[in-house]
């Protein structure tokens, strides 16, 4: 069976003539790659950035246009180059068994519409928050609504996170990772260390306002603020952000006008391996986000035998369990209250190895060999054929002609 993938995601060539991109992404591309015969990947080229990661071997990767600007403005270029868009996406769609498509997203969005047209199998994914809060857009209620009303016979919905009753008629529910099960048996963290003097906490993600780190550099300058009244400098945290986005300036801007450039370190974008040697010497992880659907990032710092500071928003709750099990939970967007959590969590005679135990055992099944398998699984039982194990091309095509 051929896949077409479609995303927003920027992609380049290395000199080798090799394509990357960033985050997670290459990871559940190569994922999403292996439950196929051929995958031909429709994406955005962009500048080359720090901490790529290759996009799968085998795939066929067709560069689009990059949009220009962000948000309103980026709209616009995407409708004033629609016939072009449309062009393009419809030649790779018509070819395709199966169109998949990792959504919110501008151009995702538009492959789903054109692949309904075309009448293509649809692979949805969701991976923003499905719970609405004050992060949502006009784009995110339009893209929910879309999936909800295709939902079912033909088409597969995914939607990234976690619980008993489906988040909606003929939908189903999907963690995220980008962890490997070779990554698990290869990362043997200490989980004996105590915590650090001083403590060393890191932020994982984009640095974008959605994401909640002006809330964490603003706990941060209020703990700064008492190092004056006595309190020991070495007791401290120090904080790195690790990640990059269109934020970033104004967060320099905002660390150096609290006085907080002694206690908080931009390290930029990570490839995978910096990103978990970093983790490895990292106490805890925090991650305030405003919204999130089932974020990466906790699992990533788990996996290394880091607690996660995170907020509930994205399933927090679930992937934390009671407070002091695999971390803690804070309100989201309360600086004040995120502030009392780091300095109760640098300051209280925690058991840490037992605490860095736990946080491992929980992500060692949260792999990407897992997440595929859920993927292979759901297909199978809505479309009659499993997607791995097809005998051939042409009988998975056969099957799927008779599935309404």
């Amino acid at each position: 069976m051929r896949v077409c993938a479609i995303s927003f995601k920027e992609c380049w060539r290395d000199d080798a003539g090799h394509w990357h991109s960033t985050g997670g992404f290459p990871v559940q591309m190569t994922a999403i790659a292996s439950l196929f015969d051929e995958m031909t990947l429709v994406a955005v080229e962009g500048p080359p950035q720090r901490g790529g990661l290759p996009l799968p071997v085998n795939a066929r990767v067709v560069p689009m246009r990059r949009p220009t600007g962000h948000d309103a403005r980026r709209k616009l270029s995407v409708l004033a180059r629609l016939p072009y868009y449309l062009r393009t996406l419809a030649r790779h769609v018509r070819d395709a068994d199966v169109v998949h498509v990792p959504l919110p997203g501008d151009l995702p969005l538009l492959g789903l519409y054109v692949a309904l047209a075309m009448r293509k199998r649809v692979l949805a994914r969701y991976g923003g928050s499905w719970t609405s809060n004050s992060q949502t857009t006009t784009m995110n209620r339009v893209t929910r609504a879309s999936i909800r009303a295709c939902a079912g016979g033909r088409n597969v919905v995914l939607v990234t996170g976690a619980g008993t009753a489906r988040p909606g008629p003929h939908m189903h529910w999907l963690f995220a990772t980008a962890i490997a099960r070779d990554e698990v048996a290869r990362v043997r963290p200490n989980l004996q260390r105590p915590l650090g003097t001083p403590p060393r906490l890191a932020y994982v993600g984009r640095l974008s306002p959605e994401k909640g780190v002006a809330v964490l550099v603003d706990a941060m300058a209020r703990l700064r603020a008492e190092v004056p009244d006595g309190r020991p400098m070495d007791a401290m945290p120090r904080l790195t952000l690790i990640g990059d986005g269109p934020q970033r300036a104004r967060l320099q801007a905002m660390v150096a006008e609290r006085g907080c450039d002694d206690v908080i370190t931009f390290a930029g974008q990570l490839d995978r391996v910096q990103l978990v040697d970093a983790l490895q010497r990292t106490d805890v992880c925090v991650l305030p986000s405003l919204t999130e659907s089932f974020c990466k990032a906790r699992l990533d710092a788990m996996m290394c035998g880091v607690p996660v500071v995170t907020t509930e928003v994205g399933f927090g709750r679930e992937i934390v369990g009671d407070d002091g099990e695999r971390g803690w939970i804070v309100p989201s967007g309360d600086a004040v209250a995120l502030a009392h959590a780091l300095d109760h969590v640098c300051a209280a005679p925690l058991d840490w190895p037992a605490l860095r135990r736990r946080c491992r055992h929980f992500t060692e099944e949260f792999t990407i060999e897992s997440w595929a398998a859920q993927i292979d699984r759901i297909c199978a039982a809505q479309w009659g054929v499993p997607l791995r194990t097809a005998t051939t091309p042409d009988a998975a095509r056969h099957v799927l002609a008779a599935v309404p």
